[in-house]
């Protein structure tokens, strides 16, 4: 077992100590901030085309109402459970607190849920009313009220949903009778009696290996991982706006929005990934959290435009990154750039640079954060060097955050710095482990699981291998994580040679002409892979180069094609070592979705499942 590394000054238990004083419960901390920074803009989400606001005032008075009509229906006890099943908008965030001044439990469901996954999370939580989203989130939770014997009341947000019976109610008639309701002295005491160890949240996991367990976090674990990521960043809060694109449901996004509206920071929700970059454009965010998958495909789109574009403004494009690049590495190199090499990155910067930080609605970008998964160094290299600050933060749903980054910290293929009060430690397989306040209590009706997760000196086990580095920097010591392996997902081949997958999945990250792509090889002699193609790049490319088809499975079994996939998997696989080369691959015409049982709501792979699914496309790439 290696040594623990300490990451918090001796003062620091004294300032948790006196943020808890202050704060209390989170429930307590947004209703004082909706004081504080009266008359500033809180929320903003779009409404039928059109952007829409709500000034902290509002949103004090709403989450109020919220828990008063609570009250009024008498429908939840203290430490009782309430279900948020929708896409990110504003009304998430309002019936989320409302619960929680309360003293009940606020359960999020993903948005992109079945009716099977939804249900599951409503019995295991025993949840007794739900709010919805549109139409298809109320449809689902109808279906599930009919025989569920915990679900008692549907609150739906979108007044344009069609609703029926008495146990549905549409969230502005919830709120009016929440105002009109005599329970203020009523809220007041729940609010006086609300303690920093209550239960906050349920937090399901995204069950890539089982079902899904839910991690349970108080006020005190969510809180002891708000209040170090706010010292991060001394200067934001009012003026600075940060871009909600990852779901609410996940604790990711969740904690930092909190963490963003207790220091007055503006929060504004994307309801649908897929319009990310026309809503960057809109709001020109100076904060944000993110996935790889995103930057990583604007990076090859980027890059495949410079080969098709004109062929003076591709030589110019690469000449300025060249440029960027080579200044950003001298920086981090502690070197200095000559006046020549100045010069020309500041006329770069204005030809080029800024144009791309314009266009992609980064121009005000004070941090992006990414997650979730690994991230190319090239691409995030790349955006360094082009003036978006992206850092790579890490943390897991039961312990976040462990990453912070901030600042001009970034460093490539590596997450942080570590977030304050967390300690670290490799154990002798160089597992990562970790200990802090932002640690859940356990896993709600599943004490086998908790015991499982923790050593039997207290600390959490990530299942995460990686690497501990310290470097000292202006006076402060950092500490980076580096994530090598993921201990459930390694693939172990036939010869006994352990895979990680997702490092050769990485590989493909930014490339166009591949939508998915799974690393195949567990007990088997080779490493193969299943490939969905993009399939709207690929059918571009065949009617600029006259490939004639019929359909997907005539397209991919064109030579043309089939010559154009060898040479993408050879080029992007041509640095790592001969077992881990990709032997056969096989095509898909159908993406792997969430509702087959392939991916996570959060779109991580389940390979388990896909194994199954696709058993015999694998048994013939392995038949010779």
């Amino acid at each position: 077992m290696s040594k623990i590394i300490p990451n918090h000054a001796p003062d620091w238990d004294k300032r948790m100590a006196a943020y808890f004083e202050k704060n209390k419960t989170l429930a307590n901390a947004m209703l004082q901030r909706s004081e504080e920074f009266a008359g500033h803009e809180a929320l903003t989400g779009k409404v039928n085309g059109e952007w829409v606001s709500l000034k902290w005032e509002e949103v004090g008075e709403q989450i109020s109402a919220v828990g008063k009509a609570l009250l009024e229906m008498d429908i939840l006890d203290v430490g009782e459970m309430a279900g948020v099943f929708a896409a990110n908008c504003i009304e998430w965030a309002i019936a989320d607190l409302g619960i929680l001044t309360n003293r009940g439990v606020s359960v999020p469901i993903y948005a992109t849920n079945s009716v099977d996954e939804a249900e599951y999370i409503i019995n295991d939580a025993k949840i007794k009313i739900i709010f919805v989203g549109n139409q298809e989130h109320y449809d689902k939770a109808k279906e599930i009220i009919a025989t569920n014997i915990y679900l008692k009341k549907i609150i739906v947000f979108e007044p344009e949903t069609k609703i029926t019976g008495d146990d549905s109610m549409y969230f502005q008639d919830f709120l009016d009778m929440g105002r009109k309701a005599p329970q203020d002295e009523n809220l007041k005491k729940r609010l006086d009696d609300a303690k920093t160890d209550d239960i906050l949240t349920l937090i399901y996991t995204s069950g890539t290996t089982g079902p899904p367990k839910g991690a349970i976090h108080t006020h005190r674990s969510f809180m002891s991982g708000l209040y170090p990521g706010q010292t991060r960043f001394p200067h934001a809060g009012i003026g600075h706006t940060s871009l909600a694109i990852l779901p609410l449901s996940h604790v990711f996004e969740r904690m930092w929005s909190y963490g963003c509206m207790t220091v007055g920071i503006r929060l504004a929700y994307c309801s649908d990934p897929k319009d990310f970059l026309d809503v960057m454009v809109e709001i020109k965010p100076h904060f944000m959290t993110s996935v790889p998958r995103i930057w990583e495909k604007v990076y090859g789109t980027i890059q495949e435009g410079l080969k098709t574009g004109p062929v003076l403004k591709s030589k110019l494009f690469i000449w300025a990154e060249r440029v960027a690049l080579e200044v950003y590495r001298n920086k981090m190199a502690g070197k200095k750039s000559g006046s020549f090499l100045l010069a020309q990155h500041s006329l770069a910067d204005k030809l080029i640079m800024q144009k791309v930080r314009e266009t992609l609605g980064t121009e005000n970008c004070d941090l992006y954060h990414v997650g979730g998964a690994a991230f190319s160094s090239d691409v995030n290299e790349f955006f360094l060097a082009f003036g978006i600050n992206i850092a790579q933060g890490y943390g897991l749903t039961e312990f976040f955050p462990v990453c912070i980054g901030y600042s001009d910290n970034a460093r490539i293929g590596k997450c942080g710095p570590t977030a304050p009060m967390c300690e670290f430690r490799l154990s002798d397989e160089d597992e990562i482990q970790i200990k802090g306040g932002m640690c859940m209590i356990g896993y709600h009706n599943n004490p086998e699981a908790t015991a499982e997760c923790f050593t039997s000196d207290g600390w959490f086990k990530t299942q995460d291998v990686g690497v501990i580095d310290v470097e000292e920097k202006d006076g402060d010591t950092l500490t980076y994580i580096t994530i090598t392996d993921r201990i459930k997902d390694l693939i172990i081949t036939a010869g006994g040679k352990n895979i990680s997958p997702q490092q050769i999945e990485m590989l493909f990250g930014e490339e166009l002409f591949i939508e998915q792509f799974v690393t195949i090889g567990e007990g088997k002699k080779f490493i193969s892979a299943l490939v969905v193609p993009n399939f709207a790049v690929l059918e571009d490319y065949c009617q600029k180069n006259n490939i004639e088809f019929k359909s997907r499975e005539d397209l991919i079994s064109k030579p043309e094609v089939i010559k154009l996939y060898d040479e993408i998997i050879e080029q992007r696989t041509e640095s790592l070592g001969r077992v881990e080369k990709i032997k056969k691959y096989a095509f898909l015409t159908d993406e792997l979705t969430q509702e087959s049982g392939e991916l996570t709501p959060t779109m991580k792979l389940k390979r388990k499942q896909i194994d199954e699914n696709y058993k015999d496309i694998i048994d013939e790439m392995y038949a010779d």
